[in-house]
């Protein structure tokens, strides 16, 4: 009898010491994860701070006589962001690091302000014309998908940070015919297709051929989940609208550039004109 009490407390110690054995290995991963997720928060941080100093640097003695400096501080800000778009816990770790230092300098953004739009920020400060062309100029190698070590060839063969940001503004297009393509684009254009057996049986057959409003989440690796349906002709006028006044903001904002842009051609004919009278009456 006493030999089977002897067992059983022995076995019951041993529980007990795994018990405690796993507890503290649980605790030491989430220690050793939450510690790898701040060292991460501080990497991300050091590093933007690293490329503040470089375009420091540049401001103070390259500013205007050394593209190949700004196109270099352009390419490490493409590839910081491109790190960022990995579906891995690294990733995840930059994007924690880059909305820590966001909210460390207080910049303010909206809710659809790119991602490359905010590291631009980041580096360059608030000189709002600097970042909106350089924000630019990224996001227009994006979409052709230029990789990050070529960021720099891609800037100087499309003719400079202005070129390339002249040319995506206006997109080669008036003004009338910005606002027909906002119109007619969510009709004429698709993004892709998707069908399931779950989504068919949230539609309604009689509105076959009217446009719907789909919730989705979009993933690292550019695919989107679709969630819900939205049912109402509120909510779809809703986002109809807001299309609607984003492509006349950019046909807006186009026409302003090419205002200013005669203007200075203006002043500058006025001038060269006056230069010539002068020569003319010595």
């Amino acid at each position: 009898m006493t030999n089977t009490i002897d067992a059983v407390v022995v076995n019951s110690s041993n529980i007990q010491a795994d018990n405690n054995l796993q507890q503290q290995a649980v605790a030491a991963t989430v220690d050793l994860h939450d510690s790898q997720a701040a060292q991460a928060i501080k990497v991300t941080y050091a590093a933007i701070e690293q490329l503040v100093f470089e375009r420091e640097a540049w401001e103070q003695n390259a500013f205007r006589t050394s593209n190949e400096q700004l196109y270099a501080l352009l390419q490490k800000c493409y590839a910081l962001y491109k790190a960022m778009s990995a579906d891995s816990e690294e990733a995840k770790s930059l994007r924690d690091g880059l909305n820590n230092y966001i909210d460390k300098k207080a910049f303010i953004f909206s809710k659809s302000t790119h991602t490359l739009t905010k590291i631009v920020k980041c580096v360059f400060g608030a000189d709002r014309r600097r970042v909106s062309a350089y924000s630019i100029v990224l996001r227009s190698a994006l979409a052709k998908g230029i990789q990050a070590l070529d960021i720099a060839t891609f800037i100087r063969d499309s003719g400079g940070v202005e070129e390339v940001r002249l040319a995506k503004s206006p997109n080669a297009m008036t003004v009338k015919q910005k606002a027909a393509a906002a119109t007619s684009a969510v009709s004429e254009t698709s993004l892709g297709v998707f069908s399931s057996p779950q989504l068919s049986s949230l539609l309604d057959n009689g509105k076959i051929g009217t446009n719907t409003l789909l919730i989705g989440t979009w993933q690292a690796d550019g695919s989107v989940v679709i969630r819900t349906v939205v049912e109402s002709d509120g909510a779809l006028n809703a986002a109809l609208a807001s299309y609607f006044a984003g492509v006349k903001k950019v046909a807006k904002s186009t026409q302003q550039e090419t205002q200013a842009a005669n203007d200075e051609v203006t002043k500058a004919d006025a001038v060269q004109q006056a230069v010539s009278e002068a020569k003319q009456a010595a």
